[in-house]
């Protein structure tokens, strides 16, 4: 490549991917910066590989070329932010908790509760579409995102949505980013709606023997006038439901008064307040031996998903009801059975996705219908196919 105008330096460790590191490392400081990297890239079949804090990396495969490490942890700026308005731009290399603390101080959040450390940014966040159990109450991060400036493979800066609430121009191109792993563009600013903050926020913990009786109780704690929002069953040694209410104290109390009469049957109630994200060691690291499963079904055939992956012994498992998902931690050993699970999930209206593996793997299962659509997008946005080459279901 042609020497470049802005921030490179020697490739360390910290950006290897699958034993390989990149020749070069660059942290544009600039919009500008990035798109004429990428019209570069495209004219000399560079392969370029999008960074932000590196947290989630490992799902997925890694790329099949990796020339150039683009860290853009230095697009960190907030470009307009009104309270009152409840909009806020910001640069995708930003950290959400940076953002969620900017936004604390006016007495607002984005009810956005995704599985990362503090240095997660907010491109690589949307860039993997991460969620948390608040997405039950809340939705996820589609439905807080207004807008999105994005670099294009071949350098052309484009602008979806607005930065208003009320927008209605156009159509909604940005939100295709969002769990595209960086192979359809780059995610350069995010303009999101944000909410007011709650009152309190509290988390009922529900010991539990099966999994058929937190589903149960889960299924109780989701009947009127309940509305909680978030609900977690956890698997491994023991079983824990946990369910998560917010608002206004007064109404808090009385969900909360509801729901310890709906587990009354239930001894060892737990009452936690101010609410904690799932920890990011819900995920393995990436020099881990198992095998992440992310698993979805129709809602209601949770229970039919559970059984099915009784078959692979996982070693834990995060459920979500509500939301029809389910993360596994399995043995290796487990993926000779995948042929048989998948079968049994699409029985089910489900699919799994094999998120993490050590060794390489079928991920994805039979296509999806949509999938030539798939590939015309990337060739339309990445004609040189430079952006995480490999990484995603489409190549």
């Amino acid at each position: 490549m042609n020497a470049l105008p802005f921030s490179t330096k020697p490739s360390p460790v910290t950006y290897a991917l699958a034993d390989r590191q990149p020749q070069q490392v660059v942290q544009p400081t600039s919009v500008a910066d990035v798109s004429e990297l990428l019209a570069e890239a495209t004219r000399t079949h560079t392969a370029v590989v999008p960074w932000g804090a590196g947290t989630h990396q490992f799902l997925l495969d890694p790329p099949q070329r990796y020339d150039i490490a683009l860290d853009l942890r230095q697009l960190n700026r907030v470009i307009e932010y009104q309270p009152a308005d409840l909009v806020i731009t910001v640069e995708a290399g930003l950290p959400l908790v940076a953002v969620q603390a900017l936004l604390r101080e006016r007495g607002q959040w984005l009810p956005w509760d995704p599985p990362a450390p503090d240095s997660a940014t907010i491109g690589g966040l949307l860039a993997i579409a991460a969620w948390g159990p608040l997405r039950l109450g809340y939705g996820g991060p589609r439905e807080w995102l207004l807008g999105m400036q994005v670099v294009l493979g071949d350098g052309r800066v484009v602008q979806s949505g607005g930065r208003v609430v009320k927008n209605v121009a156009g159509y909604d191109t940005h939100k295709l980013h969002l769990g595209a792993y960086g192979t359809l563009g780059v995610m350069a600013t995010a303009t999101f709606k944000v909410a007011p903050l709650p009152e309190t926020f509290v988390s009922l913990r529900v010991p539990c023997s099966t999994f058929d009786e937190a589903w149960q109780v889960a299924e109780a704690l989701r009947r009127p006038p309940l509305q909680p929002v978030g609900l977690v069953i956890t698997i491994s040694d023991s079983i824990m439901l946990q369910a998560h209410f917010a608002g206004v104290v007064a109404a808090v109390e009385r969900q909360l008064a509801l729901a310890t009469a709906a587990c009354s049957a239930v001894t060892d109630l737990k009452v936690e307040h101010n609410y904690r994200a799932l920890h990011h060691a819900a995920y393995p690291h990436a020099s881990a031996t198992s095998l992440i499963l992310r698993i979805g079904v129709p809602d209601s055939a949770l229970p039919v998903a559970m059984a099915a992956l009784a078959t692979v012994t996982p070693e834990s498992v995060t459920v979500f009801p509500g939301l029809g998902l389910i993360i596994a931690c399995c043995p290796q050993t487990a993926a000779t059975h995948l042929p048989v699970l998948r079968q049994a999930l699409a029985g089910a209206g489900g699919y799994a996705v094999v998120e993490y593996s050590p060794v390489s793997i079928e991920r994805w299962g039979p296509p999806p219908p949509t999938i030539d659509l798939m590939r015309a997008l990337r060739q339309r946005w990445d004609p040189a196919g430079i952006l995480n080459p490999g990484r995603w279901l489409i190549e």
